[in-house]
């Protein structure tokens, strides 16, 4: 490296005393402690370079220089005819060459993500857990219901968990979610907290639950455990219905407790717009076994 070079890489002028030179060098690690480029291109290798340079310290690195020789001599084509500097693009890619990496990293987990999502077979059967009923890894009750039903249900299992604290952004998302879910998600099966229950079951939201399974007296549900799940609807004229269970209590239930679902009572109730009415029935039937 010649001094011009190296005064141009420090930005000193050619005059510069001993001092202001320790003074610039000083500044110059600083700026480069965590090493990488700066706006110019320079690293701190040239940085060091250009101080022994103007220090009148001779430091050369024969086998590097003969390769630097070697490229100005027979540039890389494709660098030379986009007029790029080869010695300033080694170094650009020699110090990002872990971001690269990283990035590199990145796109093969979205391209297998996708590819997974592409693959997967669709559901035939939609549930969501919801309100303040927690579960860490819904695709333990996916296998769950796929192992109880020899594989002939590819079930869909979403957790929309939903606190008391209706104030922040995620809560609102969450509600949100609940919401678009209930109306217009087609999910089959709906476990939620008793709160979330009886907010909904007013509105009409759910099926009465002998309009799936029949005659509720032959399936061993404890009618006293369920009491308070039965609802009345206001009619399309506005008239009140005949109560009638929508709902069936299964805060006890063996399958979801070992699955890792948590909260207090956990009702279970059928979405009017679900689209598997069939498998709804075989996993309630072998839910309540």
């Amino acid at each position: 490296m010649d001094k011009k070079k190296a005064l141009e890489i420090l930005e000193l002028k050619d005059d510069v005393s001993s001092e202001e030179i320790e003074k610039r060098i000083a500044v110059l690690y600083k700026k480069f402690k965590h090493g990488g480029l700066d706006n110019r291109g320079y690293t701190i290798e040239d940085v060091e370079k250009a101080y022994k340079t103007v220090s009148g310290i001779t430091y050369t690195d024969a086998e590097e220089e003969k390769k630097k020789e070697l490229r100005k001599q027979h540039p890389n084509p494709i660098l030379k005819l986009l007029k790029v500097d080869e010695e300033k693009a080694r170094n650009f890619i020699y110090y990002y060459r872990w971001h690269g990496i990283a990035i590199l990293m990145i796109i093969v987990a979205i391209v297998l993500t996708i590819n997974s999502l592409a693959n997967r077979e669709e559901p035939n059967l939609k549930i969501i857990i919801g309100g303040d009923l927690y579960i860490s890894d819904s695709q333990v009750i996916e296998d769950e219901i796929s192992l109880k039903t020899n594989g002939s249900i590819n079930a869909q299992v979403q957790n929309v968990y939903l606190t008391d604290d209706g104030n922040s952004q995620m809560e609102i998302g969450m509600q949100t979610k609940f919401t678009v879910e209930l109306i217009a998600g087609n999910n089959d099966v709906f476990i939620l907290d008793e709160a979330k229950y009886l907010q909904y079951v007013s509105q009409g939201a759910f099926k009465p639950v002998e309009e799936l399974l029949g005659d509720i007296s032959s399936l061993g549900i404890d009618i006293k455990l369920n009491e308070d799940l039965f609802a009345s609807i206001e009619s399309d004229t506005g008239n009140e219905v005949e109560k009638e269970l929508y709902g069936i209590d299964i805060s006890d239930n063996k399958m979801l407790r070992e699955a890792g679902v948590t909260g207090k009572r956990m009702i279970l109730a059928c979405g009017h717009s679900g689209e598997n009415s069939n498998n709804t029935i075989i996993f309630l039937n072998k839910l309540l076994e």
